[in-house]
């Protein structure tokens, strides 16, 4: 599943692309892909003819927001991807449930092998409404989440975004202290931090030497500190590189190039390979219904 490197990737993307451009007209030929909308005649006639003002990232979604105040919102799902084309003449990649053809001729198209991913529109927030955050998100300091949040009432939900909301290391090790979880279930808990799944999980918590099944109420001060830098510190290496593009190639960025990540990392999908710090092999266990990958020296 895409995560927020490959998810930023794609807003950068859209950014360049649809600031400033107006959705001429829309296509659907799957409503599982707009399935929060009673019908894709609902959907199309709720963006067609609306002017793209912003585009904003909210863990894994990507909020787009509109001349209306309305937002389109896309997260990515499973095998999401979203593609740009010059013109329509272009053949549509397989698997294409949703077409935006803008005012400069081009189009943005959604492909989704599994169609666990959507769009939807999210309808403007009147003056006179109060949207209630997470707890998680009310513990930030600062930061565009909590924006966003507000105007976007269906990402409310989301807990703190490692780049979008500022939260210092104090605040953070009392969320670690308030939890009896095992770390990588913690990290990859959209409810507390949104953003963060499988594969930045594992290279996380090898950075900050941690082992992933260890309790996070029994971090030391100098451990939470260190998970709390070594979050954005990654994620950050892994949006420069374009982020993660794995085996199945599923992940895109706009242009169809895949990401460079997965040259750099670390332990995920290196099992029987050597530990770049310590030659120890890695290994690989099933934590949770998922494939987790850890040095048992490094993070012991």
């Amino acid at each position: 599943m895409p995560e927020l490197p490959e998810v930023e990737t794609v807003r950068s993307g859209l950014a360049r692309e649809l600031n400033g451009k107006k959705i001429k007209s829309a296509q659907v030929s799957d409503g599982r892909s707009t399935r929060r909308h009673a019908s894709a005649k609902e959907f199309r006639a709720q963006i067609e003819g609306r002017t793209v003002k912003s585009v904003e990232r909210l863990g894994k979604y990507i909020a787009c927001g509109l001349d209306n105040g309305a937002h389109l919102v896309i997260h990515l799902g499973m095998t999401g991807q979203l593609i740009r084309a010059k013109n329509a003449k272009i053949p549509k990649p397989k698997h294409t449930h949703v077409v935006l053809q803008l005012s400069s001729s081009e189009e943005i198209r959604f492909a989704d092998q599994r169609t666990f991913g959507e769009m939807f529109v999210a309808t403007p927030v009147g003056a006179d409404e109060e949207v209630p955050l997470s707890k998680f998100a009310r513990l930030a300091i600062g930061g565009n989440g909590g924006s966003l949040r507000s105007r976007v009432r269906e990402l409310a939900h989301l807990g703190l975004d490692p780049f979008e909301d500022q939260v210092g290391w104090d605040r953070f090790a009392a969320i670690t202290k308030s939890r009896s979880t095992a770390l990588k279930a913690l990290l990859t808990d959209q409810d507390v931090l949104c953003g963060i799944g499988n594969i930045y999980a594992d290279e996380i918590l090898f950075s900050a030497g941690l082992r992933f099944d260890r309790p996070s109420d029994e971090l030391t001060t100098v451990e939470a500190r260190r998970l709390h830098r070594t979050i954005p510190e990654v994620l950050s290496e892994a949006i420069k590189a374009g982020g993660t593009t794995l085996a199945d190639e599923m992940f895109v960025d706009l242009d169809g190039a895949p990401g460079r990540y997965q040259l750099q990392l670390q332990v995920h999908t290196r099992e029987g390979q050597p530990c770049p710090q310590c030659r120890t092999p890695i290994e690989r266990v099933v934590f949770r219904d998922r494939s987790t990958y850890f040095c048992p020296r490094c993070q012991s």
